[in-house]
Order: structure tokens, then C-alpha cells, then sequence
């Protein structure tokens, strides 16, 4: 039936343009409720991208406008306060500056609705150089991580150079158009997945992953059905019994980093992941994948 033998059919005082606009608007409405192909919720996850290493964010491209992007932790690497040799340093200040201008850029690029960001281990070597070095009425003062800097509070950089202090604004503060949450910890649920950054390390294809739903299984009483792992720079997807576990790469360049030279571990691996869920938070399994760029 074309628009003007179902304009007709239902008796209609409208053009069949006017019809034809009005359905159009219906099914747009209907996949905004309950979503597109029964995905309601999009989620990029990127994790690790260790600036001043992190990736062009021009690689995410065919995920501009998702619902939400997800920041799996380790977005400084803190270069300078790690325990591996090093032949030059990056300046904890530095890095935070870079990395606080890369994730402006990003949002910018990929403008989702939500932008959702936990911790990694690198970001806590901001607090654990603190802890070394400062007495402890001093560390009232400071923040756990870079990222609350970064997220919450924003930073002023004193420069004693040029005699000069210039401060950085909060992302919160930043974008008011688009919800912006830090949350202070290792992991964060949205829907029924879990994205987690801990500091255990397991050798093995998703066997840190596979050690944190066990973990997860016995904290969350109201139960999970996937997890993205961050921290193991590796690439992975399998299935647990009914819990899906990714392990997402590292969205920063690996080779650069070059941390383990000549310590024969396993290639890193660059990627990320996007992960689809129904309006009740439940992944769609044959949405939901591992990106590799490497």
C-alpha cells in the first residue's frame, strides 16, 4: 500500500506527506524508548590510554554520539613517579595538563550523552608518591589521583619558572550539556556490565578478568552478566557460564611505552570495546565487541 491508500484506510483528513512524516516520527519515538534493534544503551569503553601515549581519538570515529562513554581508568601513566628505569622523565604536571586536554578533546569528538570515569593503578601512583614522600597532615591536602583534579575539582599550576599560576577548570564545570561522572574507585556498574581496573595481574588470556568476576560474584548481590577488564593491555572475549568477560586493549601506543623490551611477556595490545545493552541494562551479546587496532 503506498500513503494515500493508507491515509483512506484509516479515514484520515491529512495529506499522505502529513502521514507519512507522522509515522516516521512514531518509529523514531519507539526506537528512542526501547531502543534500535532492541539496543537501548551504547557504551564505548576506552581504558589505558597512558598519556602522554594515548592514541588519536579520530580512531573512534564510528561511535561519535553513543550514550555513553566510558573511561576504564589509566589515563595519565604518571611516567615519572613509576618504579621502571627510565632514560628521560614527563612531569607529573605535565601529563595532567595533556591528559586533561586530550579528554576535553574527546568528548568533544565523540559528544555522548554521559561521560562515566574510574581509576586505574597508574592514576594512584599520584597518591602513592604522596604517601612516600609527604608527612601525613600534609596528605589531608591532596587527592587520591590526578583524575579528581582532572573531573571534580579542577588545578592550578604554579609555575616557578615564569612566576606565573594558571588554573584548569573541572570537566564538570566544562561541559553542562553532557553528564559528566568521576567515581572514586577501581570499578563502576553501568546497567549489568562492569568495568574494572585493579591492580591484580594474572598471566594468561582473560585470566585477570576471569579472577575479577569470581571476586565480583561474591560483593554484587544483584548480579552481572559482563566484564570489561582495563590494566592487562590484552585482547580477549570468551564466556564464563552466563558472564561475558572482555579484556579491552590499551587505547594508547604500545610500542612507545615499551616497558616490557626484552622482559619476553606477550605482545600489548591496542583496542576497545563497546558494549550494548537493552532498556533493562542487559547486554545484547551480538552487539557487544572487542575492537583490536593492533
Amino acid at each position: 500500500m503506498d500513503w494515500i491508500e493508507i491515509r483512506d484506510m484509516l479515514g484520515l483528513n491529512i495529506t499522505p506527506d502529513q502521514l507519512r512524516k507522522q509515522a516516521v516520527g512514531y518509529e523514531e519515538y519507539d526506537n528512542y524508548i526501547h531502543g534500535y534493534q532492541g539496543v537501548a544503551t551504547t557504551i564505548l569503553s576506552v581504558s589505558d590510554l597512558h598519556v602522554p601515549f594515548q592514541l588519536p581519538y579520530e580512531l573512534l570515529k564510528d561511535y561519535r554520539g553513543v550514550d555513553i562513554l566510558q573511561i576504564n581508568g589509566d589515563v595519565v601513566d604518571c611516567q615519572a613517579l613509576s618504579k621502571f628505569s627510565k632514560q628521560y622523565r614527563i612531569s607529573p604536571m605535565e601529563e595532567m595538563i595533556q591528559g586533561r586536554q586530550y579528554l576535553i578533546d574527546l568528548i568533544e569528538y565523540i559528544r555522548p550523552k554521559k561521560v562515566v570515569c574510574n581509576y586505574g593503578n597508574h592514576d594512584k601512583r599520584f597518591a602513592n608518591y604522596f604517601a612516600k614522600n609527604l608527612d601525613t597532615d600534609i596528605l589531608e591536602l591532596m587527592p587520591d589521583t590526578s583524575l579528581e583534579l582532572i573531573f571534580v575539582d579542577g588545578f592550578k599550576h604554579y609555575d616557578k619558572r615564569s612566576k606565573s599560576k594558571i588554573w584548569y577548570e573541572s570537566l564538570v564545570n566544562i561541559f553542562d550539556d553532557i553528564d559528566i561522572q568521576y567515581i572514586d574507585d577501581w570499578k563502576c556498574k553501568i546497567g549489568k556490565t562492569w568495568f574494572v581496573h585493579p591492580l591484580a595481574y594474572r598471566q594468561g588470556m582473560l585470566a585477570t578478568a576471569d579472577k575479577a568476576k569470581d571476586y565480583l560474584q561474591d560483593t554484587d548481590k544483584e548480579g552481572f552478566d559482563c566484564v570489561t577488564m582495563a590494566h592487562t593491555h590484552m585482547i580477549g572475549d570468551s564466556k564464563r557460564g552466563y558472564v561475558r568477560l572482555l579484556e579491552q586493549g590499551a587505547f594508547a601506543n604500545v610500542d612507545k611505552m615499551n616497558y616490557m623490551d626484552g622482559r619476553l611477556t606477550k605482545p600489548q595490545k591496542e583496542g576497545f570495546a563497546v558494549i550494548c545493552q537493552d532498556k533493562d541494562g542487559n547486554l545484547i551479546d551480538a552487539k557487544t565487541k572487542v575492537i583490536s587496532l593492533n
